[in-house]
């Protein structure tokens, strides 16, 4: 009987305090997620400015001034899902991030 207790004591010292998790770290932001977040770029992106031009192609959203943002750089970040993929706010404009995935970023808090 002794020596079935002790057997127990001992696998529950040895397996206490362990937990395995086979979760994946997940990312704040999603598509359905329609408010603003603070990330932090780890890698080199571009941003594009959206331009609507006129006349008979006004529909037709196109982006133009691609301009690079270094890895580090701090963003306010939104994802809607019934525009482009990712939009940003750099002063007053409203700029573009034509990325699907969201490997680039990482969530500041």
């Amino acid at each position: 009987m002794k020596k079935v207790v002790t057997l127990l004591a001992l696998i529950c010292l040895t397996f206490a305090g362990v937990s395995v998790s086979t979760a994946q770290p997940v990312q704040a932001v999603s598509k359905y997620s329609e408010k603003w977040h603070t990330v932090k770029t780890t890698e080199k992106v571009y941003r594009y400015r959206p331009y609507v031009p006129k006349g008979a192609y006004m529909y037709q959203m196109k982006f133009i001034h691609k301009t690079p943002i270094k890895k580090g750089t701090y963003l306010r970040l939104i994802r809607l899902s019934t525009s482009y993929p990712w939009e940003i706010i750099r002063g007053k404009n409203h700029l573009a991030i034509l990325r699907r995935d969201a490997r680039w970023f990482k969530n500041v808090r």
